[in-house]
């Protein structure tokens, strides 16, 4: 059964969209314009392992695939990490956007959903209705691992073989992955922040609100 487009969109006309990638401020300002203005704010990947388990192998073949351990998982060449990293996000999307209509029957949602593809949020949502955050690259670099949400991260690649390397290629393919989706984004027309060394919260918060009409 395929739904389309138009009627997902429909459903969906209480959520306001945040893409983009790590260390955008993604989180920060979804949960910033919730307690603002009295929305709900959503946060699909806090809810991975539980939309997981109700993925199933035919359906959901990236959510479902064998997990071979942490010196395999962080050890795939940079273009197989950044392809598992994309299948297993359209798949949670799926999942994501069962949560939204639900959701947005009885609330304004704020959807923080770094899987979000730019040409799946010109389908699903007018464009102002919609922003990515980015970071600049070495914005990236410097603070990635000193949020205190990546202190488990931290920690687990102390447990490997090379914990120094290890960090340096999850940096590679998340300024990668950042890149790659900034330059979609930029593509399809969509309005985008980047954030850099300087960049301040307020106004951040302030230029969304702008954009979603809120000010």
């Amino acid at each position: 059964m395929n739904i389309s487009d138009s009627f997902l969109r429909r459903q969906l006309q209480n959520v306001l969209w945040i893409g983009g990638a790590a260390y955008g401020g993604k989180t920060t300002i979804a949960d910033l314009l919730a307690e603002k203005h009295g929305f709900v704010a959503y946060h699909p990947e806090d809810l991975f392992h539980e939309h997981k388990e109700a993925a199933s192998p035919q359906d959901h073949p990236a959510l479902c695939a064998p997990f071979h351990g942490w010196e395999w998982y962080f050890g795939r060449p940079l273009e197989e990490y950044i392809k598992g990293i994309e299948d297993t996000g359209r798949e949670q999307f799926q999942m994501a956007i069962l949560d939204l209509v639900v959701m947005a029957a009885r609330d304004t949602v704020v959807a923080d959903v770094f899987f979000l593809d730019p040409e799946l949020a010109r389908a699903l949502t007018h464009h102002s209705a919609c922003v990515f955050l980015f970071a600049e690259e070495e914005v990236i670099r410097e603070g990635f691992f000193e949020r205190e949400d990546k202190r488990d991260l931290w920690e687990l690649t102390e447990t490997l073989q090379d914990p120094a390397r290890t960090r340096q290629h999850c940096l590679d393919v998340t300024c990668a992955l950042s890149a790659r989706k900034r330059a979609a984004a930029e593509a399809a027309g969509l309005k985008v922040l980047v954030r850099d060394g300087h960049t301040d919260l307020t106004k951040t918060l302030a230029a969304v609100e702008k954009h979603f009409g809120l000010s």
